[in-house]
């Protein structure tokens, strides 16, 4: 699961769900109450309401979702990524989800940072074409107040564009 100072995650064994290509399904954030670590985890699902994320995928792209927080054994990671399955690899996003606290945007901020830089820092980790970051709260699903200098400062030191928002578009 290592690779070269970094995790892969990639690994098979991380992934806990099939892929998807629905035009749209949500990702919610477990129970953090949960006794189990399978059950803190994030995942996918089609129906319900009260989604932390929403995802658009308009094109009906094969995306697997790889939850890494209480997946991987590493602390303060985002809650996981969505990826395209397919051989062009176009989009990588990297996906904290947040549903309360004062913080939550300084908090999700260092949680997807410390994520990328862990990713970054592995070698022969896939390439994309499109690499980006998503900070959803189900509470503020269209966040009201600019983060500009925030966002900037986050693709300065990442090279990867964040967007404080609940839905994420494929394609």
């Amino acid at each position: 699961m290592t690779q070269a100072g970094g995790v892969d995650f990639f690994d098979p064994k991380l992934r806990v769900e099939d892929p998807r290509t629905e035009t749209l399904f949500g990702i919610n954030d477990g129970d953090p109450d949960a006794k189990s670590q399978e059950q803190r985890r994030a995942y996918t699902l089609s129906e319900g309401d009260g989604w932390n994320a929403c995802v658009h995928n308009k094109h009906q792209a094969q995306l697997q979702f790889t939850p890494l927080d209480h997946n991987v054994p590493l602390d303060g990671l985002c809650d996981g990524i969505l990826y395209t399955c397919e051989e062009s690899a176009d989009q990588l996003i990297f996906i904290e989800l947040k549903s309360r606290g004062k913080r939550w945007i300084q908090e999700g901020i260092e949680q997807l940072k410390k994520t990328i830089s862990i990713y970054q820092a592995g070698e022969g980790c896939r390439s994309f074409n499109e690499c980006k970051a998503y900070l959803c709260n189900n509470r503020h699903p269209h966040f009201q107040f600019s983060q500009k200098e925030a966002m900037q400062r986050f693709k300065h030191e990442t090279s990867m564009r964040l967007h404080i928002e609940r839905d994420i578009q494929i394609g």
